[in-house]
């Protein structure tokens, strides 16, 4: 099992891709995901060997997310208009890919992403309103001084999830950031 990034997709100005969708990464990282990605496949093709391909969204868990990030100072919004991501909770990682090794299906791609693809403003606001913590003031995309912040808002998409809800029978426990960030919030120490 090889997990790689939904990165892969590249840019596609805020449209739904699946794993049909063509791949144009646009980061270093896209490409080196892509790249790894089709060594895996020729693998399978020339060897048989048995191999799944899961993109993951930008995952969250309890140690790492906005809420933390907002309360420690360090969340950086940028002012970028119609800038979509899709996230994905670390339990339903786990979770789809220990079904995924009861329902193998070698040389298959799979998307893991959550049900609402959404802005990182939208997210930020509503952490903000969770903790009662002020947001930020916003920054604009040419102030931006990391590379990983940077390549972020270079990629626009909603990634969708159906195929994992169909061949694995799977139902988010996480289908929304709102869940997810719900629940970190009500177990924060």
């Amino acid at each position: 099992t090889y997990l790689s990034a939904t990165s892969v997709y590249g840019d596609k100005k805020g449209k739904w891709v699946d794993e049909k969708s063509n791949t144009n990464p646009t980061s270093e990282n896209g490409k080196a995901r892509l790249y790894a990605e089709k060594q895996w496949i020729n693998l399978f093709n020339k060897k048989n060997i048995p191999v799944q391909i899961f993109r993951l969204a930008g995952i969250y868990s309890k140690e790492n997310n906005v809420l933390f990030r907002l309360k420690n100072g360090k969340l950086k919004i940028v002012n970028k208009k119609n800038h979509f991501f899709s996230r994905i909770h670390v339990e339903d990682i786990a979770n789809i890919l220990k079904l995924s090794l009861t329902k193998f299906k070698s040389g298959e791609i799979y998307n893991i992403s959550d049900d609402m693809p959404c802005s990182n403003v939208e997210i930020a606001n509503f952490a903000s309103n969770l903790t009662k913590i002020s947001l930020p003031q916003l920054i604009e995309p040419d102030e931006i001084k990391s590379e990983i912040l940077e390549n972020f808002y270079k990629d626009s998409k909603k990634v969708s999830n159906n195929k994992i809800k169909e061949v694995f029978s799977y139902k988010l426990k996480f289908p929304t950031y709102k869940e997810g960030l719900r629940a970190i919030f009500n177990n924060f120490t």
